[in-house]
């Protein structure tokens, strides 16, 4: 069995599964952020590049609902929940320690309230706007990456 890593050997990945989500991580002092791949063999093949780079691995997913209303597509849940297991299996196969997050809990760790009335627009944006201000150097904060830079931050800050 391996020694417990430092931090700087420690990978840390935080994933939006969605179609329009990324993939973050933190190796030693930096960020770094890609959408999500376009294909199921694109997820693998990143996750296993990331696993190259430490034997110690802890990924942050954030666990699809599984009612989404009826506003939201069918077509649109399926590919979010066929991401979640393709991510999910590529990291159990690679030995990472992997915790899923439901949204909830990643959102409450930041104390930016809840969505209440807003529209799904104003809301994207100020979890966008929240993530420019914790990663405000050097790593991409657009709409397909704010949702993953927050739950990287609550996981560093041990909040889930």
């Amino acid at each position: 069995m391996p020694e417990a890593p430092e931090s700087k050997d420690l990978i840390v990945v935080a994933i939006d599964p969605g179609v329009n989500g990324g993939v973050v991580w933190k190796a030693g002092r930096k960020v770094f952020a890609v959408r999500m791949p376009p294909t199921e063999l694109d997820c693998v093949d990143l996750l296993r590049k990331v696993a190259g780079l430490s034997p110690w691995v802890e990924m942050y997913i954030e666990d699809p609902p599984l009612f989404t209303g009826r506003l939201i597509p069918g077509s649109a849940v399926g590919k979010l929940q066929k991401n979640y297991g393709v991510l999910l299996g590529a990291s159990y196969a690679l030995n990472f320690k992997v915790k899923a997050v439901r949204p909830p809990v990643w959102q409450t760790a930041h104390e930016f309230g809840k969505k209440g009335k807003l529209t799904t627009t104003e809301w994207k944006n100020k979890l966008k706007a929240k993530a420019a201000e914790l990663y405000p150097d050097g790593v991409p904060v657009t709409l397909w990456s704010a949702d993953a830079l927050l739950i990287l931050s609550a996981a560093l800050k041990q909040k889930i």
